[in-house]
């Protein structure tokens, strides 16, 4: 799309801090990762921006990535979370409607749209700044902050100050966990194409490993991620490592290879689990046979999440194991499971194998 195609960023970015708005609980848990704390009024417009353009959810997806998909944005926002630069900046010319600024850490430079701002981007103004990209320009988004003219000095120990502030680390870390959803996604693609479903039950661990190893195979040889270029793992290890990747093999871990039917769930936002006798497990949750040791043991292993309990989608034998009336699936496993939201969960890599 040319730049004279594409709408001005700076409404599109409102309609978003609207829809932002009505996320409050999420907001608030941004709110303190970006600033250590509650934020002020004042802090408001700067945090709706992080949120809407940095902030990872529950699901694993930016803000942004849910306004394109709900028609609120155009597709070249999906860019944002991936390209967004925040940091400290010093501006070394404006010219023409055009400031360019320098990053203070690493001097990074880019070349930024700012018409009508000559008096407050002069050179050697130093900026806190998250920069966008918007077809072939960038543009300031938010409301930057301005600390006037600076000499090297004064800059650096500026940069020391900021580096002490939660924001300055929380980029890497957003953009790791991007990363990791994102390929929690496309292997759960893998999986869902290998085995037919996200839940699979196995009749032994011996079928289990085999059949993992054959997954194994396909997410190595096979599968084509769009997140590697289209490249399959092993074009891309070999591309990027000049050599050739050591031979896959996929070993069950010790927790696996016991008695009855093993299985394993991709969940859309869990990732992967591996649950030992997830056969008898959901057989008893769906009151197709009696397994109350297998119960009991799920749900006083830390390691087993609500997952399998909601997939079951009965509650009446769980409620009659624990000898209270029926209820919600939250209310019987709140003593039990921890409520709250989990790091993506993606299969083992080069040499490992599933606990």
């Amino acid at each position: 799309m040319s730049d004279t195609a594409l709408p001005r960023p700076a409404p599109l970015l409102q309609a978003v801090y609207a829809r932002a708005l009505g996320r409050p609980e999420e907001l608030a848990l941004a709110g303190r990762a970006r600033f250590g704390r509650a934020p002020t009024d004042e802090e408001l417009v700067d945090l709706l921006d992080f949120f809407v353009t940095e902030w990872v959810d529950a699901t694993g997806r930016v803000e942004v990535e849910h306004a394109v998909e709900a028609g609120i944005l155009p597709v070249e926002a999906l860019r944002w979370p991936s390209e967004v630069r925040s940091g400290l900046w010093v501006v070394d010319r404006y010219r023409d409607g055009v400031a360019e600024l320098r990053n203070v850490a690493d001097d990074e430079e880019i070349a930024v749209t700012a018409p009508g701002l000559e008096a407050d981007l002069r050179p050697r103004t130093v900026l806190r700044a998250r920069l966008l990209p918007w077809g072939q320009t960038w543009f300031c988004s938010g409301s930057p902050d301005l600390y006037g003219t600076m000499g090297v000095i004064a800059r650096m120990d500026l940069l020391a100050a900021w580096k002490q502030e939660p924001e300055a680390a929380l980029g890497p870390v957003l953009a790791g966990l991007r990363r990791r959803f994102r390929q929690q996604r496309e292997e759960r693609e893998a999986w869902i194409h290998h085995f037919g479903d996200d839940l699979v039950v196995f009749a032994d661990a011996e079928e289990m490993e085999q059949r993992l190893g054959g997954l194994a195979r396909l997410l190595s040889e096979t599968w084509r991620f769009p997140s590697l270029g289209g490249r399959t793992r092993r074009e891309a290890f070999r591309a990027e490592r000049a050599q050739e990747p050591p031979i896959l093999e996929l070993r069950l871990g010790a927790s696996l290879m016991g008695p009855g039917r093993p299985g394993a769930i991709y969940d859309a936002v869990e990732g992967v689990h591996f649950l030992p006798k997830l056969g008898e497990l959901l057989d008893h949750l769906c009151g197709r046979a009696e397994h109350p040791e297998v119960l009991r043991a799920a749900l006083t292993d830390p390691g087993v999440t609500a997952l399998p309990f909601r997939r079951a989608r009965q509650t009446q034998a769980l409620a009659a194991f624990l000898g209270v009336p029926d209820a919600p699936l939250d209310a019987l496993l709140g003593p039990w499971k921890e409520p709250g939201r989990r790091p993506p969960s993606v299969l083992p890599g080069w040499g490992e194998g599933p606990d």
